[in-house]
């Protein structure tokens, strides 16, 4: 392994970096990290870093591609994917690609012996509407279902993963040429924690893309409740999106928006981490009907929460929520105000939330990514 070449795209941060800053800190001879920005993002360049044994040697941006249509952004994706491994004039012993599309890439260079051998690291899966058109949902499977069938590994993140595809796309076990769970985790040594006596007392924290199917007014309408009974309880909602404006009028509508502090996108880790760490409860209240990525997925937000300290309210959508409940770091909450509220107002407890911050810091050295690396690598 003196050589591997990690392939995304990119708008947020993702486990790739991760995986990329662990492999440069071991000084890995040959480093390649290409990342093609995503349709989400403000552009549509394709960069790279290339690193000797931790040495930055080269980088790159290109130019901006997004007024090109679709198709030939892709087309693009696939010649600079090519343009970039070449120009390093290295024969790369992994490849690493992080969804079907830069993973059929990494098949096409294995042929022309440019690398040794592909993984896919599936961070997501969708088995209906991935895209409003059905046409792209069909492309976005059988490409998916090359590259699960084509590498020589498959890293999922979550074990629901494996059933979802034998489920809906007739993909079995006995297809893989190798199979493991790789899932999302935190430097949880490198997390600044506090005791109950450090924190805000009485705060609420969610942090996510402010979208419908997060639940937030869920939250907003538990909180005339648990105001009665905590008079001085903050809600601290970290983020953006589409979703927002709409938060804010039910906050208004409801009473409570002298409670809510909107913080908005927190780019900065460390600061994130540390708004969350002085929180008293962390809210996770996905909506069943509403999404489609969570059940399959390994959502990294309650990997932060938990790291950080902080007991986790939660729908029991993400694979290890039961998990969760049974180490007592969290609590499952139905799709119901009273319900939330109620379960707020019992972490709320001085003893009950040492004990819950306890177990929280505990249970994330079981997805620390100095072990989850070590053991993978």
């Amino acid at each position: 392994m003196k050589s591997i070449v990690i392939v995304s795209h990119k708008f947020l941060t993702q486990p790739d970096d991760e995986l990329f800053f662990y492999l440069n800190k071991k000084k890995i001879y040959n480093l390649l990290h290409i990342m093609h920005s995503f349709s989400d993002s403000n552009d549509r360049c394709s960069y790279y870093r290339f690193y000797k044994q931790g040495i930055l040697i080269k980088e790159y941006r290109s130019m901006d591609f997004n007024k090109l249509p679709e198709p030939l952004i892709y087309l693009k994706e696939l010649i600079t994917t090519f343009r970039f491994i070449y120009s390093t004039n290295v024969t790369y012993d992994k490849y690493i690609g992080m969804d079907g599309l830069c993973v059929f890439f990494g098949i096409i260079l294995k042929f022309l012996r440019k690398v040794k051998r592909v993984i896919f690291w599936s961070i997501d899966f969708v088995p209906n509407n991935r895209f409003s058109s059905d046409w792209k949902n069909k492309i976005y499977h059988s490409i998916n279902i090359l590259g699960y069938k084509g590498s020589d590994e498959i890293w999922d993140l979550s074990p629901r993963m494996l059933e979802a595809r034998e489920k809906f796309l007739g993909i079995k076990s006995t297809d893989y040429k190798l199979h493991k769970v790789v899932p999302y985790g935190m430097w949880v040594d490198e997390v600044k924690t506090y005791s109950y006596d450090e924190i805000n007392p009485y705060t609420i924290v969610f942090m996510g893309h402010l979208l419908e199917k997060q639940g937030v007014q869920l939250v907003l309408e538990s909180l005339p409740s648990i105001i009665k009974e905590y008079p001085k309880v903050r809600f601290k909602i970290i983020g953006a999106g589409n979703y927002k404006s709409k938060l804010e009028e039910k906050a208004e509508s409801l009473g409570v928006l002298k409670h809510c502090d909107f913080l908005g996108k927190i780019e900065d880790i460390k600061i994130l981490e540390n708004e969350v760490a002085k929180s008293t409860v962390a809210v996770a209240p996905y909506i069943r009907h509403l999404d489609t990525w969570t059940f399959y997925a390994d959502p990294g937000k309650i990997k932060t929460y938990l790291a950080c300290g902080v007991p986790v309210i939660l729908t029991d959508i993400p694979w290890n929520a039961n998990e969760i409940v049974i180490n007592k770091c969290g609590l499952i909450v139905k799709e119901d105000k009273d319900c939330i509220a109620n379960s707020i107002k019992l972490l709320f407890k001085k003893n009950t939330n040492i004990l819950y911050r306890n177990n929280s810091k505990q249970y994330s050295k079981s997805f620390n990514y100095k072990n989850i690396f070590k053991n993978l690598i």
